[in-house]
């Protein structure tokens, strides 16, 4: 209960609540402490760092000394690093004396701010003790192990930061000025700290981000701090994974006839250091601060939530994802919010369209994998510009559907939603006037849980929407927006990758010339890790990483060999990069709804077919109807020769791989029957191999289904549909399963012993498809483990007839 937070008795360190801050004119630190603890006011003429004379003759006997640890002469001398600031060095000394006069958990009460956390008065939601318990005591950090031993953390202190942290030194010394002076983090002499309950060191890194400023982070996996940690915390406030799957689909069921779909950005400044670690835990998650061989060595101390702790996004999100859910309560009900004082100033502001970057400001990229002496000119690094403007052979590719999908229902009130990833939230709204209302409903959720700035704070203290990004244009509604690193034009309804990224796919696809064999593990990590990220925008492209995850399965050492099939898989995206410019994503190809379609199919050693029933609102093309389409194949002689069966050991296809090549074909059916562009259409099966293999759109090795999954994912693109896979029993399934074997009997005999299956009787009740022989072609040549150009899935349907629509209860042709 909430009195029990408050009533917690002081002699409880670990949990009872934190003390009042010592007041300014008690403080032994008031008269030491320095001005201008900022960034900018670092000294320019740095020097190493010494302790005053007074610090080290007021040191207890019984503590060891601030000399300079004897260099070893087992380890190389280090790089150099950058002397410390005068500003900083002062600061440090000051810390030390103030550690020793008050002892860790008043020293921490009064360098730490206030919590950031408001009273919560205004939030009514079920993580507000959550939140209670995160402002009067801090996030916990318990561990599953013994606290480590004095050799351990001597261990992790002489191995010191990551090579990363070398070769930005000065901007880390400018970072933590900042940060101390924002009272998020401290730095403290090893010798002064060596004696606090649970110490545990862990080395830092810095990570460089794209025009932005590098990022510190602290590498707690290595140190094995994140693998022992306890889940503390709500692991189910992690809720982020899916916010641009929810934006998009917020975005597709919107009505257009309110108007388009509005976006906007607020993000939170300071991110995960607006939440408070508990005081006695801060030890646990020390890392190492890079100094110079000889020096004393340092050790920097969270009082916030850190980057790269395995609790800080959940105890993070638990923040922000009440936010968004308190934004959408409000905006569901009638309330009218009442001005905030940002929102008038991010009205005012009118954003940039990201579409309208221009080529000659973005720079060429520095080449991920470099190619081999015999591919590389001396002193000509390989660089790679993407142009998007200038003239591509494009492959064919279908139009764009110019009806909106009929199942999407109309709504009765214009789109008003609230989602957040991390510390961004992202704000949707339709109709001007209703947008303000969003936006200033957003602001009065972030306030009532993240304090605003208030006259007695720091002039450190930041207010938490960011204004650096507010006064760029996030804040302010567009169409057209860069949303979680995706560009989104809900004007057009489409969904694109930012130019820079597609300046990398080019790149990366440029530095692995056909003639390359082997690439080491690391790299091909990198590879595979930037194109699954690119994926979501590139439709039918998750369905080409077989090969290429086969070759990262089969290793040798630290080498990976990229064979015929890598490169083939390279070879398609470089058929995708080219067509990238004049086919955009549509976010309906993204976002499966109900289904327009629902088919089953089956595949013996004999054949393979398949039955479609079609909604009523799907329009046929020419020369079908409306009725349940029929289709098989019988296997030819050498595929089924090749079968494995109990007399067949040495065989190289299985029943499996039949039945995900009569999975294709079952698509093919009814692309070249029904308009299914941009539908959803949900294709069963009795077999479970091709199930997880549908869904997953790739496998490990470069046996038969990875071929068929390739052209998977061809099909997929040029016919723009949204694919869904489930199981279906086998007794469930007679009227595939009989269209798969019973070749022995003519159609006009399978369809009439297969009458009581169908909803209409006689012939009227159905419709044949005959297999494209094109694609029948691709196939076969998958199931031979060979490779069909792309083209040959691009097998354009006939027109769809026009759709019949009731109005005023007279059917109508829509035009």
């Amino acid at each position: 209960p909430d009195e029990v937070i408050a009533e917690q008795p002081t002699d409880h360190p670990s949990f009872g609540p934190p003390q009042k801050r010592v007041p300014s004119g008690d403080s032994p630190s008031t008269s030491s402490l320095p001005s201008g603890l900022a960034a900018t006011s670092l000294c320019a003429e740095a020097h190493p760092y010494v302790p005053p004379d007074e610090v080290i003759a007021e040191e207890p006997t019984d503590h060891p000394s601030y000399g300079p640890l004897p260099p070893t002469t087992t380890q190389p001398k280090p790089p150099v690093v950058t002397p410390m600031s005068n500003d900083l060095g002062t600061v440090i000394s000051h810390h030390t004396k103030l550690l020793r006069n008050l002892g860790w958990s008043k020293f921490v009460r009064t360098v730490r701010e206030t919590s950031d956390l408001t009273t919560l008065e205004n939030v009514n939601h079920p993580a507000k003790r959550l939140l209670k318990h995160y402002k009067h005591r801090g996030a916990p950090v318990k561990f599953s192990t013994e606290p480590w031993s004095k050799e351990r953390v001597s261990q992790a202190l002489a191995r010191g930061a990551h090579k990363s942290c070398l070769a930005h030194t000065e901007f880390l010394q400018e970072e933590f000025g900042d940060m101390i002076a924002k009272s998020q983090w401290v730095i403290l002499p090893a010798s002064a700290v060596e004696d606090l309950p649970g110490l545990r060191i862990s080395p830092p890194g810095v990570v460089p981000q794209r025009e932005r400023r590098p990022r510190w982070i602290c590498d707690y996996s290595f140190s094995g701090v994140n693998s022992e940690t306890l889940p503390l915390a709500a692991l189910d406030s992690m809720q982020f994974g899916h916010a641009l799957d929810r934006i998009l689909r917020e975005i597709l069921l919107a009505d257009p006839a309110m108007g388009p779909v509005q976006m906007l950005k607020i993000d939170l400044s300071d991110g995960f250091y607006r939440l408070d670690l508990n005081v006695e835990d801060i030890p646990k998650l020390g890392v190492v601060f890079p100094t110079n061989e000889g020096e004393e060595p340092l050790v920097a101390f969270p009082l916030v939530l850190p980057m790269g702790w395995k609790n800080s996004p959940p105890v993070f999100s638990t923040a922000t994802e009440t936010i968004a859910d308190l934004a959408n309560q409000r905006l569901a009900s009638a309330m009218e919010p009442r001005p905030h004082p940002l929102d008038e100033e991010a009205e005012k502001i009118v954003p940039e369209s990201p579409l309208e970057t221009s080529v000659s400001q973005r720079q060429s990229l520095p080449s991920i994998l470099r190619r081999s002496s015999k591919h590389l000119r001396p002193g000509r690094p390989l660089r790679v510009r993407w142009d998007p403007t200038l003239p591509h052979s494009s492959p064919r590719h279908l139009p764009v559907p110019t009806l909106r999908d009929p199942s999407l229902p109309k709504q009765s009130r214009p789109l008003s939603y609230v989602d957040v990833f991390v510390d961004d939230f992202i704000g949707l709204a339709q109709q001007s006037g209703n947008s303000r209302r969003v936006r200033r409903i957003l602001m009065h959720a972030i306030d009532d849980v993240f304090r605003p700035l208030e006259a007695t704070d720091s002039i450190h203290r930041r207010e938490p929407i960011s204004l650096k990004k507010l006064r760029k244009g996030d804040c302010s509604w567009s169409t057209v927006k860069l949303v979680l690193g995706w560009i989104i034009d809900t004007a057009n309804m489409t969904i694109h990758l930012p130019p820079h990224r597609v300046e990398r796919l080019a790149e990366i696809l440029a530095s692995i010339p056909v003639t390359q064999r082997r690439c080491s593990v690391q790299k091909w990590y990198k590879v595979l890790g930037e194109l699954r990220s690119m994926s979501l925008a590139l439709p039918g492209s998750r369905n080409i990483f077989s090969h290429m995850q086969s070759a990262l399965s089969l290793k040798t050492g630290n080498r990976v060999a990229l064979d015929k099939g890598v490169h083939a898989a390279l070879d398609d995206f470089r058929f995708i990069l080219k067509d990238i410019a004049n086919r955009p994503t549509r976010i309906a190809e993204l976002v499966p709804l109900l289904a327009s379609a629902l088919g089953h199919h089956d595949a013996s050693g004999t054949g393979a077919g398949g039955v479609w029933f079609p909604a009523t609102h799907l329009s046929p093309r020419a020369g079908y109807s409306n009725k349940p389409v029929l289709w098989r194949l019988k296997w030819p002689k050498e595929i089924m020769e090749k079968l494995v069966t109990s007399t067949n050991r040495s065989g190289t296809i299985s029943n499996s791989d039949l039945e995900l090549a009569g999975a294709l074909l079952h698509l093919e059916a009814i692309c070249q029957s029904f308009d299914v562009r941009e539908r959803t259409i949900l294709s069963k099966t009795d077999n479970l191999n091709t199930l997880f293999w549908q869904r997953k759109g790739s496998t490990t090795s470069g046996k038969v289904p990875a071929h068929l999954l390739r052209l998977f994912g061809i099909h997929q693109r040029y016919h723009r549909y949204v694919p869904r896979f489930d199981y279906l029993s086998g007794p469930s399934n007679p009227v595939a399963d009989a269209l798969s074997r019973d070749f022995s009997m003519s159609w006009p005999q399978l369809t009439k012993s297969l009458a009581p299956h169908l909803p209409q009787k006689g012939k009227d009740g159905f419709q044949i498809w005959d297999p494209t022989p094109q694609v029948v072609t691709s196939v076969f040549s998958a199931l031979h483990k060979k490779r069909s150009p792309p083209e040959s899935l691009t097998v354009e349907p006939t027109a769809p007839t026009p759709p019949i629509l009731i109005v005023n209860g007279i059917p109508t042709l829509n035009p």
